[in-house]
């Protein structure tokens, strides 16, 4: 039996890239990747990682940890496009957060964060302040506040307030010494005169000189008279105005005034206080900054600037005295006021006058006029 002939040996193909083999090799032990390429390939490792264990081993709802998210998103922040990436498993805004949280374990704060206060209801904040004030009836806010300090340190005042007005609290009325202001005025003002001084520009040979005036008016009847006006306005002047009426004048004032209304001007020292005193006037203070305390000195200053002194330029004292002297003459006399219903303070034959000739009289030419009917 013959025997089949042999198959010939088969002959090995040859590798054509057996000559670059070696060079391959030592390329890819060499060469650098991409950094990009490398943190996607991380992220899509560790991703993968955690869906196989969470998702096809334990067939449960996909949940993630604090831990498991920040290490997500450690390595998804570092990939471009990072929206894009398919199959993420944190959003955006995660990827954010959970990123600064991990990048803020690597360092060791010199000021840890203090834990998070423990919540208190309004409730039982409520019940402690309850008791304190059924406690101390008679405290005043300020004493609460400091006593639910010692409940819960850090409260603060204005919480302490709120608290207080809802449930219905108020301080304990203040001891009031005397009457109110506004009843003081109603019931005195018989009695009562009020003083101030306004001040005037003149033009002198000098230069420019500032003059000022002190009057006094009666609350009641609103009559004015003038004191004085001088250059030299000083608590000496007023002293010597006080004694001249003390000696030879008759007090302007009259017998039955009582009381003097004036502000806080450093010319109303201690000496002038006495000798208003002495002539049988006590001085009544107004509170600082409330010159509506005396607002019937203050009304008349508007009234003699707005209607006479700031149309007038003056080039001396005499003729500012003449011009003052003229308007309270003129306010006293004929001037309406609201107060007696368009009457004067001091009326005569003139006033109320239905029939006859209307007549002007000039007080002040082109400037303050008075008209009335002559039979």
């Amino acid at each position: 039996m013959k025997r089949p002939p042999a198959r010939p040996a088969k002959t090995r193909v040859r590798n054509p890239y057996a000559p670059l083999h070696k060079k391959l090799v030592e390329f890819a032990a060499n060469a650098e990747l991409d950094p990009e390429l490398v943190a996607r390939n991380e992220f899509l490792r560790l991703e993968n990682l955690i869906l196989r264990g969470l998702f096809f081993e334990k067939k449960e709802r996909l949940r993630l940890s604090e831990d498991e998210k920040q290490m997500l998103a450690s390595a998804a922040v570092k990939v471009k496009g990072r929206t894009k990436v398919s199959a993420s498993l944190l959003t955006p805004g995660q990827v954010v957060r959970y990123s600064h949280k991990a990048a803020g374990k690597k360092y060791v704060s010199l000021f840890p964060r203090k834990p998070n206060p423990v919540r208190i209801s309004k409730a039982y904040k409520e019940d402690i302040l309850r008791s304190i004030v059924e406690e101390h009836p008679n405290w005043k806010k300020v004493q609460i506040w400091q006593e639910m300090q010692k409940y819960f340190g850090d409260i603060p005042a204005f919480q302490v307030y709120d608290m207080l007005y809802n449930i219905g609290y108020w301080d304990s009325e203040k001891v009031v010494k005397g009457i109110p202001w506004k009843e003081f005025l109603q019931r005195f003002e018989k009695v009562t005169w009020a003083g101030d001084f306004f001040s005037t520009e003149v033009w002198t040979d000098y230069g420019q000189w500032t003059f000022f005036t002190l009057f006094f008016i009666h609350l009641e009847t609103q009559r004015v008279f003038i004191a004085g006006t001088t250059e030299h306005c000083t608590s000496e002047w007023l002293v010597n105005t006080i004694k001249w009426w003390t000696s030879d004048c008759e007090n302007p004032f009259g017998p039955d005034a009582r009381f003097l209304i004036r502000d806080r001007d450093r010319r109303y020292t201690e000496e002038v206080d006495w000798y208003f005193t002495r002539i049988g006037i006590l001085p009544k203070v107004i509170s600082p900054g409330a010159p509506v305390m005396n607002y019937h000195a203050e009304q008349f200053v508007r009234k003699i600037k707005h209607e006479c002194l700031s149309h007038c330029l003056f080039l001396s004292g005499k003729a500012l005295r003449a011009v003052i002297d003229t308007y309270v003459e003129y306010y006293n006399t004929q001037r309406p006021h609201t107060k007696f219903n368009g009457g004067c303070i001091q009326e005569d034959h003139t006033h109320w006058q239905c029939e006859g000739e209307i007549r002007q009289t000039a007080k002040i030419p082109g400037l303050i006029n008075y008209y009335y009917r002559e039979k």
